[in-house]
């Protein structure tokens, strides 16, 4: 058991170590829209993304995966109202709004507009080009990794590692409480809706017995459970994680010394706050057998009653769309 916290210890620092990594920053650039032509529309996005490319920079796959979003719409000018207009422009031309989105921050950074009559030339290339290079001027080409918006909590699957503090109680003739256990655990978690997962995953706990007052006479064990249950998830701040649950466990004698019942009902919630690449879970349980357990070597039965605090690191893969 020491050699297993010591190990998980060990992830939990590398993993802290390594989120002090930078990644390039992301930009999304979806189709043009609007009521211009189409080739126009087609032409404006190569031209765009093509500039971006140029620059070095990153696209992006959604908008929900990258950092910042450059649209464009594209309309005749007769159609526009309440714009200044270049001087020498003509109502039979055509107007392309680009405009440039903080998705982290959730806030329009600017927007541009170039004019053209007929299909686009040199120097509506050359117009365009400029007003891409000043809008993503400001933008850093690096972006440090424990920042990113609203990702870390809009994942498809979460690995979760803990170590846990696991007091029991168990109630028979005589009843005996055992404060010293301590155990480890893994969970995968599966987001299969924005607002409601499921996790499973397995547990590894010591189990101390003492079954009559005044006795010097234990009975350890090592009990192997596979946790199953729903969560539902909320986001009430920017910077936490809330996903209550309530489930099942199934519980197996790893030394033989015990007959633990094999299914109990637990319940608790996981709070998770963000660090670096990932998560700090804290998860409070409490679990309760759905019938008795026995001693093996007597047979003599109790109920057992456990409080589960754990704390661990959480890891997301896959970004879930919003």
């Amino acid at each position: 058991m020491k050699r297993v916290l010591f190990s998980l210890v060990f992830i939990l620092c590398a993993l802290s170590l390594f989120s002090q990594s930078y990644r390039e920053v992301r930009i999304y650039v979806p189709p043009i829209d609007g009521i211009g032509a189409i080739d126009d529309m087609a032409y404006f996005y190569k031209q765009i993304t093509s500039e971006l490319i140029l620059q070095n920079r990153s696209l992006g796959k959604t908008r929900s995966t990258s950092d910042y979003t450059i649209t464009g719409r594209l309309m005749p000018l007769s159609e526009v109202e309440g714009i200044t207009l270049p001087r020498g422009s003509e109502r039979d031309e055509n107007i392309l709004f680009i405009e440039l989105f903080d998705n982290i921050h959730d806030q329009e950074v600017g927007t541009q507009f170039i004019t053209y009559r007929g299909w686009p030339d040199e120097s509506t290339d050359e117009s365009l080009a400029v007003i891409i290079y000043n809008m993503v001027a400001g933008i850093p080409d690096l972006i440090d990794s424990q920042i990113g918006g609203e990702t870390w909590r809009y994942k498809t699957l979460y690995l979760n590692l803990g170590f846990l503090w696991v007091p029991r109680v168990y109630s028979g003739d005589y009843q005996s409480v055992n404060v010293a256990s301590v155990g480890v655990e893994v969970n995968v978690d599966f987001h299969f809706l924005s607002f409601m997962g499921v996790k499973a995953g397995a547990k590894l706990t010591q189990d101390v017995v003492v079954l009559y007052a005044n006795s010097s006479k234990s009975y350890s064990d090592m009990i192997l459970e596979f946790p199953v249950a729903i969560s539902f998830i909320l986001r009430p701040a920017e910077l936490l994680l809330l996903e209550p649950y309530i489930g099942a466990s199934f519980n197996i004698s790893l030394l033989g010394t015990t007959l633990p019942f094999p299914l109990s009902w637990m319940a608790g919630v996981n709070l998770g706050f963000k660090a670096g690449i990932g998560i700090i879970t804290i998860d409070p349980r409490f679990t309760m057998d759905f019938n008795k357990s026995y001693i093996t070597s007597n047979a003599v039965s109790y109920w057992r009653y456990t409080i589960n605090l754990g704390i661990g690191y959480k890891i997301g893969f896959i970004d879930k769309k919003r």
